[in-house]
């Protein structure tokens, strides 16, 4: 039972390669520099969820001349500054608490403008965005043009609770969405979740169905674009399901 949910959660990671459109990083090289593709205007507003002491992606991006909606509420100050930069002190959970500072994507949705065309999300809210990605309504995650975010825990997919949140968040994204960069965060650990290989925190870019055209990848990561978050540590190399191109065939032949 644990390894075959966690095949069918896994196969909803399965990254595909995007057709005439390049990819750039954005922010700095180790943690808070994350991979988009490279089909940004700056009309696009960022919202950026869980800012941490990094701001080099919303930097840049704020150079380029997008508005940025900064949500944190575990920090008393941005390490950074940019006259383009609106910092609300709020959280991002699955119901709104507002003593607690935390609201539902959908209602810091409401703070971006109301011609806001094609916006981009940047989430990494350290667990938070399973059920926070799984309560969005699927009108208010279509807006997004892409998604880039850390997963976390993910060594925990066999178990069935766990694997549950992960799948109704995993299967929300996937109603628009398309995976098109992945990379392992060396901060966490890899190992194994239900006799798959697999890292305990994944970073992953989505773009929208409708915007762009995809094909089965033949992309092994880490590509060009990726550093190690910890330059300490190697990074660490995706050469497996649901990664490595092709492994998900094979994986769907022996797990019948």
């Amino acid at each position: 039972m644990g390894s075959r949910i966690v095949y069918e959660a896994l196969l909803h990671l399965v990254p595909r390669d995007v057709v005439g459109v390049a990819k750039r990083r954005i922010g700095g090289n180790g943690d808070g520099g994350y991979v988009l593709l490279d089909a940004l205007t700056p009309a696009q507003v960022v919202m950026s969820a869980g800012i941490g002491p990094s701001v080099t992606f919303d930097l840049e991006l704020a150079g380029q001349g997008h508005r940025i909606l900064m949500f944190d509420h575990t920090i008393d100050a941005l390490p950074g500054a940019h006259p383009l930069f609106t910092w609300y002190r709020e959280g991002v959970a699955a119901v709104s608490k507002p003593g607690a500072a935390l609201f539902t994507l959908q209602d810091h949705m409401a703070k971006l403008p109301a011609d806001a065309v094609d916006p981009i999300l940047k989430m990494d809210i350290e667990g938070a965005e399973w059920d926070a990605l799984a309560a969005t309504p699927r009108a208010c995650l279509a807006r997004f043009a892409q998604i880039t975010l850390e997963f976390h825990t993910l060594l925990d997919l066999a178990e069935p609770a766990f694997n549950a949140r992960v799948q109704a968040a995993l299967a929300a994204l996937a109603l628009d969405f398309v995976p098109v960069h992945v990379h392992g965060n060396n901060f966490g650990t890899i190992g194994q979740a239900g006799g798959f290989a697999m890292v305990e925190t994944l970073e992953v870019t989505y773009a929208r169905r409708d915007l762009f055209e995809t094909v089965e990848s033949t992309t092994v990561y880490p590509t060009r674009h990726d550093t190690p978050n910890f330059d300490e540590r190697p990074d660490i190399a995706l050469w497996f399901f649901p990664f490595l191109p092709g492994s998900h065939r094979l994986e769907l032949v022996s797990h019948r």
